[in-house]
C-alpha cells in the first residue's frame, strides 16, 4: 500500500513538472512577462478546464499570429472579473486597435521626419550648389510649416486615441465592478471575498498578525421571507446588508456569502474587539421595529446572529470559514440573536 502511494505521488508530480514546463514553454513563445496573471491564463488555457475560454485564446492566436502583451492582458481580466465572452472579446479587439493605431501614428510621425530631415539637406546642398539664399530660406519655411502640421495633426491622434483607450478602461473597470458585486446589497460578492481573504490570510501570516472572520445569518429568515414575500425579504437582506457595510473600512471586509449570509473579516484585530464591532450592529438592529416605509406596516423585530473564528496557526482560509461557520451553528442553537466565538 506504501508503494502504491509513492508511486501515486510520483505520477502526480511528473504531471505537475509536465504543465509547468508547458506553461513557460507557452510564455516564451509568446514573449509574454511571467506575472500572475499571464501565468493563471496560461495555466487555466493548458489544463483544458475552460472550452469557452481556450476557443477565445484559439482564435486570438489564429487571428493574430500569437498573443501580445495587450491581448493577454484583456484576456487575463476574465478570469479576475467574470467577464463575458462578448464582453472580454470587445474590449481585446478595441485595445489591440489602438495599439494599431497609435503604432501607424508614431510610425507616420518618424516617416514625416525623415523626409523632413532628408528635404532640408537637400536644400541644404542646393543652396551651397547655386547660392541663392532666399528661394532656399522660402522652400525651409515652407517645409517647416508642414512638418508643423503634420506633427499637430499626429498629436491629435495620439490625443484621440488616448481618450478612446480612457474610455476602454473605465468599461473595464466598470465589468470588473460588476462582476465583483453582490447586485442586491451592492456588497463585494463571494467571489470578492475569496479573493479578499486569500490576500488577508497571507498578510496575518508574514506580518504574524491577528485575523478575525465571522459569518452572520439572519434569524428566522425563511419564516420572516414566507410571511411577509420575498420583496420584502430582499429589502430585510438590503437593510443588515447596509447596517454590517457600514463597518467596513482598510481593515474590515463585509461581503454578502449568500442567501441571508453574511461574512466579515476583520485584519489586525482580535476577536474581542470583533465581537464588539458586530455586537454593537446586531444590538441596534434587534432593538429597532422595522416598518413597511410605503404603508406603515410593521413587521415586528429582526435580528441575526454571529459565529465567529480567530485565525490559528493551523487554520486555512477554507478552516477558519468552516470553523465560523460551526460557531454559527453554535449560536443559533444557543438561542439566537447573539454572536459565538469558536473555540
Amino acid at each position: 500500500m506504501r508503494e502504491e502511494r509513492i508511486a501515486e505521488k510520483s505520477a502526480e508530480r511528473a504531471e505537475w513538472r509536465r504543465l509547468y514546463d508547458m506553461i513557460g514553454k507557452l510564455l516564451f513563445d509568446h514573449g509574454l512577462e511571467p506575472s500572475p496573471g499571464n501565468f493563471e491564463m496560461c495555466h487555466r488555457y493548458l489544463s483544458g478546464r475552460d472550452g469557452e475560454f481556450n476557443a477565445m485564446i484559439d482564435r486570438a492566436i489564429a487571428k493574430e499570429g500569437g498573443l501580445n502583451e495587450a491581448v493577454a492582458s484583456a484576456i487575463s481580466a476574465r478570469i479576475d472579473s467574470g467577464l463575458s465572452t462578448d464582453e472580454l472579446s470587445r474590449i481585446a479587439t478595441e485595445a489591440q486597435g489602438f495599439l494599431e493605431e497609435m503604432s501607424s501614428i508614431l510610425i507616420r510621425s518618424g516617416d514625416d521626419a525623415r523626409d523632413y530631415g532628408q528635404a532640408l539637406a537637400d536644400e541644404a546642398a542646393g543652396l551651397e550648389a547655386d547660392g541663392s539664399p532666399a528661394q532656399a530660406v522660402q522652400k525651409l519655411v515652407g517645409l517647416t510649416r508642414s512638418m508643423i502640421d503634420k506633427a499637430q495633426a499626429a498629436e491629435d491622434d495620439l490625443r484621440r486615441t488616448e481618450a478612446q483607450m480612457s474610455i476602454m478602461r473605465k468599461d473595464l473597470a466598470a465589468a470588473h465592478h460588476r462582476a465583483n458585486s453582490d447586485p442586491l446589497t451592492g456588497l463585494p460578492n463571494r467571489r470578492a471575498l475569496d479573493h479578499h481573504l486569500r490576500n488577508a490570510f497571507e498578510k496575518a501570516r508574514r506580518g504574524d498578525t491577528p485575523l478575525a472572520l465571522a459569518i452572520c445569518d439572519i434569524d428566522h429568515f425563511k419564516q420572516f421571507n414566507d410571511t411577509h414575500g420575498h420583496q420584502i425579504g430582499d429589502e430585510v437582506i438590503k437593510f443588515v446588508g447596509s447596517s454590517l457595510g457600514r463597518a467596513a473600512s482598510g481593515d474590515v471586509f463585509v461581503s454578502r456569502y449568500g442567501g441571508e449570509e453574511f461574512v466579515v473579516v476583520f485584519e489586525r484585530a482580535a476577536a474581542e474587539s470583533a465581537v464588539a464591532v458586530l455586537d454593537k450592529i446586531r444590538s441596534a438592529i434587534a432593538a429597532r421595529e422595522l416598518k413597511v416605509t410605503h404603508t406603515g406596516q410593521s413587521l415586528g423585530r429582526l435580528s441575526f446572529s454571529g459565529g465567529l473564528a480567530a485565525l490559528n496557526v493551523h487554520d486555512s482560509p477554507g478552516s477558519i470559514l468552516k470553523r465560523a461557520d460551526a460557531a454559527l451553528y453554535q449560536a443559533k442553537q444557543l438561542g439566537r440573536n447573539r454572536i459565538h466565538t469558536a473555540d
